[in-house]
């Protein structure tokens, strides 16, 4: 339907929500679910191709040509985690209104449409007032940047309390890991694209070569506008369900409802402290790439992007079935236990012989399909919380908001807290004797400091919380870890196979 249509759909549904509606005459079956769950799908193809070509490589060298120093890249990435703090009024206003639909659309329309202003504003300033006025190009970058991600987090909480009504509570595993696969499919086309295109800037004088830069970068953002728009026109075409409003509930109630469960709460500072741990790495990882170990824009995209795509594509069908059948606990011990050596091994990359790229490679994909199944768990608990089936879960997207301000509370103190550490040691360095000798390492900076924090900082997120999370259906993580492993070779097995299997069919039978 178009946005009009949209929005007299809603006009409707607010008149007839003065009447009781329950949760099952909301419901989608049979071709019209599958139309609906078919556009969501759809959206999330050009969303995930306007996700990646505004992270990676493009957006560290469009602050890195505004002049960023070390604070300012702790603070990019503390943002979208400052911002997500307004998913609280946002959670409040969906329980209130009921408009979940169109508070999304508003919210996510002005997101992608404020790259824009990102892309043309900083250079602006530059063009008009000269390179003296980079300090406050760079400002308003930060400006734009936490507006985009504050009018995000409005919208989000919309999106999660609607798909929780509209997906099936028994698929939540299954259909998010396929959606998110297809979502694949554009990310690592778009990926590569950026980073060749940043890595055509021709040397030549400093300036001229960092604005010609920055101008790739808007160009790559203007186009991720346009990709980003028609993920969210999709939803358009995506039945906004009916959700009565709560309007007699009051704000600091409704707030304290997940505030009670003890389950949501240890659940919510297990992932807020893996999120403070991984928030460490942010922008920085890709900093260390660019500036410490001088490897080209294409293959930091290849490792920030295409590497954790590629693992993501393989492994997110496992996580998605281990999720539905061995539950939500097992997934998460499984993940977050492997996320740890994940963390050092950042620390080794810087070798006196040269830098140790191919392992950049493996530790980004290990770590992206480790971290999937975290997301997969983690999406799927916050589903059954919002809504869903079972009429004992708790309703309401305050739970999606108490749940995304925890998290976000964590991601901003790991950003601001990194920020902190690499502008205090950005002139620290050292470099032990027995480390340079028998591993051939490198001088370490700020950047291995940061890396080890955060492998102590996920090791401690699994030994004090995940052992009090209960989830009485579960199975025993390790019969999680042998179903996985089985799944993981079938499919292997089926993929290497599939040649001699396509070459069988063409044969004509011989009798």
């Amino acid at each position: 339907m178009q946005r009009t249509a949209a929005n007299n759909l809603y006009n409707r549904h607010e008149m007839n929500l003065s009447a009781s509606i329950t949760s099952e005459s909301s419901k989608l079956h049979g071709r019209q679910l599958r139309r609906a769950l078919g556009f969501v799908t759809l959206a999330w193809i050009f969303g995930s191709a306007w996700a990646a070509a505004t992270s990676g490589a493009a957006l560290t060298r469009f602050a890195q040509g505004l002049g960023a120093n070390e604070f300012q890249f702790g603070l990019l990435a503390a943002l979208p985690f400052i911002a997500s703090l307004l998913s609280i009024p946002s959670g409040i206003w969906i329980d209130r209104t009921g408009r979940r639909k169109g508070i999304f659309l508003w919210g996510l329309y002005a997101q992608r449409l404020l790259w824009v202003p990102i892309a043309l504003a900083p250079i602006y300033i530059l063009g008009r007032f000269g390179w003296t006025a980079a300090p406050r190009a760079m400002q308003l970058f930060l400006l734009l940047i936490f507006l985009m991600y504050a009018v995000g987090a409005i919208g989000g909480p919309g999106w999660t309390s609607w798909m929780a009504d509209l997906v099936p509570r028994r698929s939540y595993g299954t259909y998010f890991s396929r959606r998110r696969q297809w979502g694949i499919l554009t990310a690592i086309p778009a990926a590569l694209i950026a980073g060749w295109g940043l890595d055509r800037v021709v040397p030549g004088d400093a300036h001229v070569q960092t604005l010609v830069s920055l101008r790739w970068c808007a160009i790559i953002f203007l186009c991720a506008a346009v990709l980003g728009v028609a993920d969210i026109h999709m939803h358009q075409y995506v039945p906004g369900l009916p959700a009565a409003p709560k309007k007699k509930s009051h704000p600091f109630r409704m707030m304290a409802e997940p505030l009670r469960n003890r389950q949501f709460l240890v659940f919510a500072c297990f992932v807020a402290t893996l999120t403070f741990a991984v928030s460490f790495m942010g922008q920085f990882v890709t900093l260390y790439l660019i500036a410490k170990l001088r490897v080209t824009n294409l293959s930091v995209n290849l490792i920030t992007l295409v590497a954790p795509s590629l693992a993501q594509l393989a492994v997110l069908p496992v996580w998605g079935r281990a999720t539905d059948r061995m539950g939500k606990k097992p997934v998460m011990a499984i993940a977050s236990l492997g996320l740890v050596p994940v963390g050092f091994g950042w620390c080794l990359m810087n070798n006196a012989q040269g830098a140790a790229v191919w392992l950049g490679y493996a530790l980004s994909a290990v770590g992206a399909g480790l971290w999937t199944g975290v997301e997969v768990a983690n999406n799927n608990l916050v589903l059954e919380f919002a809504g869903g089936d079972d009429q004992c879960a708790p309703k309401g997207s305050s739970f999606v908001a108490a749940n995304s301000v925890i998290i976000n509370i964590a991601g901003c103190l790991g950003g601001l807290t990194s920020g902190l550490i690499g502008q205090a040691l950005r002139d620290w360095s050292w470099r032990p004797q027995f480390l340079a000798h028998v591993l051939h390492l490198g001088p370490i900076t700020f950047y291995e400091v940061l890396f080890a924090l955060s492998g102590v900082t996920r090791l401690l997120a699994v030994v004090i919380f995940l052992p009090f999370l209960h989830e009485p259906k579960a199975q025993p993580a390790g019969e999680a870890l042998r179903f996985m492993t089985s799944n993981i070779y079938s499919n292997f097995f089926n993929a290497v196979g599939w040649p001699l299997r396509a070459m069988r069919w063409g044969r004509p039978e011989i009798k």
